[in-house]
């Protein structure tokens, strides 16, 4: 055997056992690291529906209403509705005033409150146990295409 050969097997056995040691050490040390006791994780919270937010995000503007007289058909229209269980909010205008919004349960005006919501309707009633004054509905959407524009059938 040539000494270059020699050296060239000794210095490279040196390397492999270095390595070897450096990863005994880091897997001993990785090991022997103290840990915290894994506890078990708490359900996430239901997030709150914020009207404020809900309502600057629609584009509504957030000042609380005036109270004015008891529930008439045609004062109330429905605007958008984001129901959440037994949680909501109605964007509701009043009078063709701009919208607000209310959540289940607020005072709409003097003797008229958001009773329930659901996908697409909203109650008002007297309070939280009486009758239903008004159920308001979302008009369905319009599927007519705006104009100069049309539907062409894809080629095959």
């Amino acid at each position: 055997m040539r000494p270059r050969d020699f050296i060239f097997r000794l210095g490279s056995t040196a390397v492999v056992w270095a390595l070897l040691g450096l990863s005994a050490v880091y897997w001993g040390l990785l090991l022997t690291e103290p840990r915290a006791p894994i506890l078990p994780q708490a359900a996430p919270a239901v997030p709150q529906i914020q009207s404020a937010a809900i309502a600057a995000w629609l584009g509504a503007p957030t000042d609380s209403p005036a109270p004015g007289a008891p529930a008439q058909a045609g004062r109330y229209e429905l605007r958008g509705v984001i129901a959440q269980g037994s949680a909501g909010v109605a964007v509701l205008s009043v009078d063709g005033q701009p919208a607000r919004p209310y959540p289940v349960g607020a005072l709409i005006e003097e003797g008229v409150m958001l009773r329930a919501v659901g996908a697409r309707h909203a109650e008002l009633a007297a309070d939280r146990s009486g009758p239903v004054l008004q159920r308001l509905e979302l008009p369905l959407p319009d599927s007519r295409l705006p104009e100069g524009m049309a539907l062409v059938p894809a080629q095959r």
